[in-house]
């Protein structure tokens, strides 16, 4: 006789926050923040947010505090073939 056994995992659900670099169409980098346990998401998210707005500044972006801010939450800045997205996943 053949015994079919189903084993069922629950698997926890990582969120990850993505600081991608594209230069003339092609990545040139990736720097992903992981979010392991929910108390500390607040400073995996700033740590994040601070690396995004460091590598839109090195690359000409002006921007004052505010409109940083709106930057930030479209998670987009482009100057010419540089861009510098800011990418929530799950995995």
């Amino acid at each position: 006789m053949f015994y079919l056994y189903i084993i069922i995992k629950t698997y926890k659900v990582m969120r990850v926050i993505n600081v991608i670099e594209i230069v003339d169409n092609n990545t040139q980098g990736i720097e992903s923040f992981g979010i392991f346990e929910e108390q500390l998401s607040q400073d995996v998210v700033d740590k994040a947010e601070a690396n995004f707005k460091m590598k839109a500044k090195e690359n000409g972006c002006t921007a004052a505090d505010e409109e940083m801010e709106e930057i930030i939450s479209e998670g987009y800045y482009e100057n010419g073939t540089y861009s510098v997205n800011l990418v929530w996943s799950e995995i």
